[in-house]
C-alpha cells in the first residue's frame, strides 16, 4: 500500500513537470515574439531602403540638368565644335554630323576628307562639326562612339587645329560595328599623332565631356538632322557628298547671304 509520503511525491513530480512545460512554452513563445519582432524589423528596414531608392531615383530623373562641361570656346548649349572662319564671317557655313563607328561617315572622309581639311585651314567654310553618339550600341563596349566623340572634344580644346587630322586618324583607322572598337591607348595614339599632349589623355580617362555629348549635343542633333553622316549648307540639307568633288562645288558656289539660320545651330 503506497504511503502518502509516496503520493505526494509523485504530485510534486507531476507539478516540477507541468512547471516545466510552462516555462518550455513561456519560452517558446518568447522566442517566436522575438523572431516575429526581428522579421517586422528588417521588413521595415527593406521597405524604407527600397522606398528611398526609389525616391532617389525619381529625383535623379526629374531634378534639372546641371551645367554640363564644354570645350574651351564651346557655350553651354552649343552642338558643334567651331572649326574654320569665324562665325558670321560670311564664309559658308558647313554642318557636318559624324559618328566615328559609322562605315557610311568613313565613306564620306574618304571621299570628301581632304576637301574639307583644307577649305578649313584655308578659313573658306565654317565648320560647324556634330559629334554622335548614335552608335554606341553598335560597339561590344556599349560606348565607343561616345569615348571617340569625346577625345574630339578633348583634342580640339587643347588645339583646334589639332581636330581635323585627329578626325582624319581615327576614320583612316576606324573600327567595324559590332565590334570593341578602339581602346583607350589606340585612340590616344592617334590624338599624339595629330599633335596632341600628354593632358588629352587625362581629359579622355576622365570622359570630361561626354556629358556634353550626352546631354547637348545628342538631343539637339537627333531633333535637327538625320543620322549621320548628315550635312548641312547654310542650313539646308546636302545629300550629294558621295560624289567627289560635289561637296567642295556646292560650298565654293553657297552664297554668304544664306548662311543665316546655320551659323545659330544648337545654340540657344
Amino acid at each position: 500500500m503506497a504511503t502518502s509520503g509516496s503520493s505526494k511525491s509523485a504530485q510534486e513530480r507531476r507539478e516540477a513537470q507541468r512547471e516545466a512545460l510552462r516555462k518550455q512554452r513561456q519560452a517558446e513563445l518568447k522566442r517566436q515574439r522575438s523572431l516575429r519582432t526581428v522579421i517586422i524589423a528588417i521588413v521595415v528596414v527593406i521597405a524604407l531602403v527600397l522606398a528611398g531608392g526609389i525616391g532617389y531615383l525619381i529625383w535623379r530623373s526629374t531634378r534639372p540638368a546641371g551645367p554640363v562641361a564644354t570645350p574651351a570656346g564651346v557655350t553651354a548649349e552649343q552642338s558643334y565644335l567651331l572649326l574654320g572662319a569665324p562665325e558670321d564671317s560670311g564664309a559658308p557655313v558647313l554642318e557636318l554630323h559624324i559618328d566615328f563607328m559609322c562605315p557610311i561617315c568613313g565613306n564620306f572622309e574618304e571621299i570628301n576628307g581632304a576637301d574639307v581639311a583644307e577649305m578649313v585651314a584655308n578659313d573658306e567654310i565654317t565648320l560647324h562639326l556634330v559629334p554622335r553618339r548614335m552608335l554606341d550600341s553598335y560597339s561590344t563596349t556599349g560606348d565607343y562612339s561616345s569615348r571617340a566623340a569625346n577625345a574630339l572634344a578633348c583634342v580640339y580644346e587643347e588645339n583646334t587645329d589639332n581636330a581635323i587630322p585627329f578626325m582624319q586618324l581615327m576614320f583612316a583607322n576606324q573600327p567595324s560595328e559590332g565590334s570593341a572598337g578602339l581602346d583607350n591607348d589606340q585612340i590616344f595614339a592617334y590624338a599624339q599623332e595629330a599633335g596632341a599632349s600628354d593632358a588629352v589623355r587625362d581629359c579622355m580617362d576622365s570622359r570630361t565631356y561626354q556629358p556634353w555629348v550626352r546631354q547637348v549635343v545628342d538631343p539637339w542633333a537627333a531633333e535637327n538632322g538625320n543620322g549621320t553622316p548628315y550635312l548641312e549648307i547654310n542650313g539646308e540639307q546636302f545629300t550629294g557628298w558621295d560624289t567627289a568633288g560635289a561637296l567642295r562645288e556646292a560650298l565654293l558656289g553657297a552664297s554668304a547671304s544664306d548662311a543665316g539660320g546655320a551659323s545659330d545651330a544648337g545654340q540657344g
